[in-house]
């Protein structure tokens, strides 16, 4: 072996330990470091089986995930990689996030009111791969969410995209969330089983057959339709009917928001009906049917 070669292969085998030791330098600090900002948030318990830090893509993956937040919602996941999270705000002004193997139990500390209703439909727990993906831009006070989403293979996926402004997170308060404005927002919903579901339980509810149910409510929103056509309101017509359509054939259903200027929340309460909010949000809804026809 020429001395360029012996140079060249102890050159090989002194980076590959230096690589995996710093791999293992790096994971040892995370492991530290997420321990400690663990310790300084108040009512907030972290467990994982193991932690590994991919230094070439930027990335921190935990497995075998258990936490519980300090206002209740308690959640496990197989899998959770960090690729982008800010450490210098209490509020983070940043974070890309996704989980496999997410498990959500229906209780009230993690739905609230509405835990109840979720699991008269038949479903104790959410179950599948999540994301949550955001930037916040203190100069403009506007968050763009690039992606918060849940897939439950069983259920279906949502997925919603959008941006706030005049939001300031941080010195935020929940009073605050009034003055939010509104600039454009897209909700995506892939249905499964959830339809099927959710039409049982109003067919329970009217106490007549399903089919029946479904005739009734594609009525109301047929007249509702006519309604918006006469007032000229086409964003709440073409909504209305768009809905009408993802009721007999869930298949997809996107709904976008694309209001002319930001719409401030505290508009929804100042005594304009549902049309007018339509018409105010320039929503606007496409159904695509089960079988992509």
């Amino acid at each position: 072996m020429s001395g360029l070669k012996k140079f060249l292969f102890s050159f090989v085998i002194f980076a590959t330990i230096c690589f995996f030791g710093l791999k293992w330098y790096v994971n040892a600090e995370v492991d530290k470091e997420l321990t400690r900002a663990v310790a300084d948030t108040p009512g907030l318990a972290l467990s994982y089986a193991d932690l590994s830090v991919d230094i070439t893509a930027h990335t921190v993956t935990l497995k075998g995930v258990d936490a519980l937040f300090p206002s209740g919602q308690h959640v496990q996941a197989d899998s959770v990689s960090i690729s982008a999270f800010d450490r210098k705000n209490p509020i983070p002004h940043y974070a890309t996030i996704s989980a496999r193997g997410l498990t959500i139990p229906v209780t009230p500390q993690n739905f609230g009111e509405w835990a109840g209703y979720i699991k008269g439909l038949g479903i104790e727990t959410l179950f599948g791969d999540g994301a949550l993906d955001y930037a916040y831009d203190p100069e403009t006070r506007i968050l763009e969410l690039k992606n918060l989403s849940m897939d439950d293979p069983k259920l279906g996926a949502l997925k919603l995209t959008g941006a706030l402004d005049n939001l300031n997170l941080t010195g935020f308060r929940p009073e605050q969330s009034f003055a939010l404005g509104i600039r454009n927002m897209v909700l995506t919903f892939d249905n499964r089983e959830f339809m099927r579901l959710l039409g049982a339980d109003w067919a329970r509810r009217t106490g007549v057959s399903e089919s029946a149910t479904l005739d009734r409510i594609g009525m109301e929103l047929e007249g509702l339709a006519a309604y918006a056509g006469a007032q000229a309101n086409e964003p709440a017509r073409e909504a209305m009917l768009g809905l009408k359509t993802f009721l007999n054939d869930p298949g997809s259903l996107t709904v976008s928001v694309n209001p002319a200027e930001s719409v401030p929340v505290l508009y929804f309460f100042m005594g304009r009906d549902l049309f007018e909010n339509l018409d105010l949000l320039n929503i606007h809804v496409d159904a695509v049917p089960a079988g992509g026809i």
